[in-house]
């Protein structure tokens, strides 16, 4: 509630239009009316903590978020963490803080993300919601423990060299960027499945 009750607090120096959107070049290029627009993140951020605390409660696998309660926790506190800051950054820059480089401050904020997943991952246990959540991971615990390992590993060193691109301008830092963000996402599951085949 922390970022709705700054927002309200500095809603009437507010111009009335809000930045929203910014391009890779860090660029301003979506701008939102002042209400609802500066709601939007605080938002977020709320709807997070009530899915994540809703969530365990209606998965199949529900009795297998106790045995990493302390993980999915540190899960949701940074994801509001990353949207509090954020909504900070877009006020200071609605106010005219033009020395603020949102490219910068996102991208790295992404890659520490990025890092502490990296790190959470080994200790999840299967479940529908919360980690690599494939057929084959799914299907068999040791995929699933093997999988989150190896992609765990793979999050960790992208994310540490997502947060040193974060801080190199230009058009090819920010394709290098988001073509590791893609690995992330991709990799993981292809090796979920030659684990599942392995076991086969």
């Amino acid at each position: 509630m922390l970022p709705v009750l700054v927002t309200v607090f500095v809603f009437g120096r507010l111009p009335e239009q809000i930045p929203m959107h910014w391009n890779i070049h860090g660029e301003i290029n979506a701008w939102y009316p002042k209400f609802p627009g500066a709601f939007m993140i605080p938002g977020i951020g709320i709807v997070i903590t009530i899915m994540a605390t809703i969530l365990p409660k209606i998965d199949p696998k529900k009795e297998n978020y106790e045995r990493f309660k302390p993980q999915y926790y540190i899960i949701r506190l940074i994801l509001v963490v990353f949207f509090a800051i954020l909504q900070m950054v877009i006020i200071f820059i609605s106010m005219g803080a033009t020395f603020i480089k949102v490219d910068t401050i996102v991208k790295l904020m992404v890659g520490i993300l990025i890092i502490v997943l990296g790190n959470l991952m080994p200790k999840f246990k299967q479940n529908y919601f919360v980690g690599i959540k494939t057929p084959w991971t799914l299907a068999n615990e040791v995929v699933w423990a093997k999988t989150h390992r190896h992609g765990g590993f793979v999050w960790f060193i992208i994310g540490l060299i997502m947060s040193v691109l974060a801080f190199l301008p230009g058009t090819g830092s920010a394709v290098v960027y988001f073509a590791l963000i893609l690995i992330a996402s991709m990799e993981p599951i292809l090796y979920s499945w030659i684990q599942f085949k392995r076991q086969g």
